[in-house]
């Protein structure tokens, strides 16, 4: 992959990571088909700094029956970092929905500061959704089987967030640039040492959104919603952001919530590690292989569970199940005041790859894929207390398979828990 090239598929995958963390998981398998298709025909046409590509789609769900979707991306539009994208669709139930927003705009003259916003309307009259007195504010404990429902949901989020890069670590130097990273496995890493002042990518976020769902049922419609203030500060101590073979990453976050309706306020603060070791390759047939390491907390301090009135939702607040954590439970399965979960992945990256010549003559560029064992395992709890945290975990495990195709590392993962099984179709790795 040429440099410019190489720019271009880490912008669409920091657009889709932004629009990826609240939208339905249908729109998150519409999206990885439309940037797909935009990146393979703009690898074929790159010849100036902007590219736009708008990209029908048809795709079937158990929530939507058969849809139909229109989808759009400008990359390097006005900046050659930022991105717009836009996303609609209709489907046979008569669900439709309507995604637009930019990613990574700088303001000119605060070249660290980059700039990012949302705006994103669904509905969805056939929804599939856990059986509850209460939708919305449910409490779903470590123990329980749960029941489901087919009800009517209508959603809308807003988002602006702002990352500034700290220039400390490898930012400090005048020639860095995020897309420089490695992302070929025979590509070196850099060596990293446990001071943020000399190594990695330390980033402070602000980011507020405005998000609410209307969960309606025959004679009764129940609203819900939040304004949420988010900041975070991040620490990428690796030195790849898809493949990384040696360090940690670390985040740490609090958000203030004033729920609508006069339902209270809230906060949430969470924090997650993740480690990753190399593992010696023993044999002329792996490029890479990884043990990745990741544990995950979070905990809303002022939670009543007698009293729905000064707590998040279930959808912004301690949750496992779904995309990343719990792999082989339904999203937000565990849903209570606090969580607490770990994950372990064996990642290894053979040499051999019969699809890059396949898919070559197809004109998409695949360099590698990956084979990944996982299990994930931990609870929710109704206190923040690390010995309850260790009792009666919950435990997934499973197989996985990533490939790099245009840039765009895609994970499909197959999970299983006690209750149930699971399949995910995701950008990005887990952690």
């Amino acid at each position: 992959m040429n440099p410019i090239f190489q720019a271009l598929s880490l912008n669409i995958f920091q657009v889709y990571r932004f629009f990826s963390h609240s939208l339905p998981n249908f729109l998150r398998g519409i999206t990885l088909a439309l940037l797909l298709s935009s990146t393979t025909a703009n690898a074929q046409t790159v010849k100036s700094d902007s590219r736009t590509r708008a990209v029908p789609v048809i795709f079937s769900t158990e929530n939507l029956g058969v849809s139909l979707g229109l989808g759009g991306v400008s990359i390097g539009l006005g900046q050659p970092q930022a991105a717009i994208f836009a996303l609609g669709f209709y489907s046979e139930n008569k669900s439709s929905g309507l995604s637009i927003g930019a990613v990574n705009y700088q303001i000119p003259r605060i070249p660290s500061l980059y700039l990012s916003g949302l705006l994103y309307q669904g509905e969805l009259p056939q929804y599939r959704y856990f059986s509850s007195a209460d939708p919305g504010y449910s409490i779903r404990s470590n123990s329980g089987s749960p029941e489901f429902q087919k009800l009517g949901l209508d959603q809308s989020i807003a988002r602006l967030q702002a990352r500034w890069i700290l220039p400390i670590g490898n930012a400090k130097h005048p020639d860095f640039k995020l897309a420089n990273r490695a992302f070929l496995p025979g590509q070196s890493q850099p060596k990293v040492s446990w001071n943020p002042q000399a190594s990695g990518i330390t980033s402070f976020r602000l980011q507020w959104e405005q998000q609410s769902q209307t969960y309606r049922e025959i004679g009764q419609d129940t609203r819900t919603g939040a304004d949420t203030f988010r900041a975070q500060i991040d620490w990428d101590n690796t030195g790849s952001r898809l493949i990384p073979e040696a360090g940690i990453r670390a985040s740490l976050g609090t958000s203030w919530g004033n729920n609508h309706y006069q339902k209270g306020t809230w906060r949430l603060n969470e924090a997650q590690i993740s480690g990753f070791i190399p593992l010696p390759f023993g044999n002329d047939n792996v490029q890479q292989q990884v043990i990745a390491l990741n544990l995950y907390a979070a905990d809303a301090p002022d939670w009543d569970a007698t009293n729905t009135n000064n707590r998040p939702p279930e959808y912004l607040g301690a949750r496992l199940g779904g995309l990343i954590r719990f792999r082989g439970y339904a999203n937000a399965r565990y849903v209570d005041r606090s969580a607490w979960a770990y994950s372990a992945e064996y990642r290894v990256i053979p040499k051999w790859q019969p699809l890059a010549h396949f898919f070559n003559t197809i004109g998409y560029r695949v360099p590698w894929w990956q084979f990944v064992l996982f299990s994930d395992f931990g609870r929710v709890a109704p206190e923040f207390d690390l010995a309850e945290f260790h009792r009666d975990m919950k435990i997934t495990a499973g197989i996985g398979f990533r490939i790099l195709a245009e840039g765009l590392l895609i994970r499909i993962d197959f999970g299983s828990s006690e209750d149930e099984s699971t399949t995910v179709v995701m950008i990005d790795q887990s952690f």
